[in-house]
């Protein structure tokens, strides 16, 4: 039996199963043998071809549980921004966010959000409607909450950096507007965490072109430091592009994530550029993941880098 058929993008239901005479011994053997997942309470997909991450499972999972509550609610918060494509950070991927739909005039709604384990639903939003499905591999999968929004429940849940993450990439992929993430945060107003993410959203700029950069950007500018991103600059006749200049200063920062030197000749392109633009007079400062997590001493190399371009 091709197991692939039994839901749209390998994803079904035990019901789905029994309809194509599968019972729940079938399924657990099927689960024992490695060609199925049980992803949540009756819900199961057909083993990846790719090695499974936490990421993936997560996917599979929020698609899961969207199908398993549609009409009733939507993916949101960060399984929505997974569903679609987009990075997180700091997210916790063992748990799938659900937002109700907005209920008829008169219905009852509950005064709180549900939980249970691996799935927290959230109360409807006024206003929040659904986004169309994504498309992933040529099968549409469940809907979810407009990026936009969710990208601020993210931020509400896991802080502001999480928000800015995923808003940089969209912006940079025309996912989302400036404008559109304004009103995801009005719409979602008088929600603990909103003063964070709100501070933070105005300074979300798709020419950061990785979570790195973007988490380098917030730090920065939460230490008092000016950036400007994507320099585009000359030294020797050749054209460089930097990640951040300090504004109206010759202190380049360079956000470094290693893994574009698993090449060697990237390595040597890297160093005969770092070259060339010290001998132009710019002052270089490498960012790894590392310096992230210490902003005080980052701060002070970035003081020490400002003192000798000035000397």
């Amino acid at each position: 039996m091709r197991l692939d058929l039994l839901g749209a993008g390998g994803v079904f239901s035990a019901a789905d199963a029994a309809v194509h005479g599968l019972d729940g011994h079938a399924l657990g053997r099927l689960v024992r043998s490695g060609e199925c997942l049980r992803l949540t309470r009756g819900w199961y997909a057909v083993t990846p071809a790719e090695p499974l991450t936490a990421r993936s499972r997560h996917a599979l999972t929020a698609t899961a549980l969207g199908r398993a509550h549609a009409g009733r609610a939507v993916v949101s918060h960060h399984g929505a921004l997974v569903l679609h494509g987009l990075p997180t950070y700091a997210v916790d991927l063992d748990i799938v966010h659900l937002t109700l739909l907005p209920r008829p005039s008169g219905a009852r709604v509950p005064n709180a959000s549900a939980r249970r384990r691996g799935l927290v639903i959230h109360r409807p939003v006024p206003g929040l409607a659904a986004s169309p499905p994504p498309v992933t591999g040529g099968s549409s999968v469940t809907t979810t909450v407009p990026l936009a929004w969710a990208v601020v429940q993210t931020g509400l849940v896991h802080g502001p950096e999480a928000a800015l993450v995923p808003a940089d990439a969209a912006l940079a992929r025309g996912l989302v507007t400036v404008e559109r993430l304004a009103r995801a945060v009005e719409g979602l107003a008088g929600h603990p965490g909103l003063s964070a993410v709100r501070a933070a959203l105005p300074h979300a700029d798709g020419r950061h072109e990785s979570p790195g950069e973007t988490r380098t950007a917030y730090v920065l500018r939460s230490l008092g430091f000016d950036l400007e991103p994507q320099v585009e600059l000359t030294a020797e006749g050749r054209r460089y592009r930097a990640d951040f200049r300090v504004r109206g200063t010759r202190v380049l920062v360079e956000f470094d994530g290693a893994v574009k030197y698993a090449d060697p000749r990237a390595l040597f392109e890297e160093k005969r550029r770092e070259d060339a633009l010290r001998r132009a007079g710019w002052v270089l400062v490498r960012v790894v993941w590392a310096d992230l997590a210490d902003p005080g001493r980052l701060g002070s190399r970035l003081h020490r880098a400002l003192e000798q371009a000035a000397a």
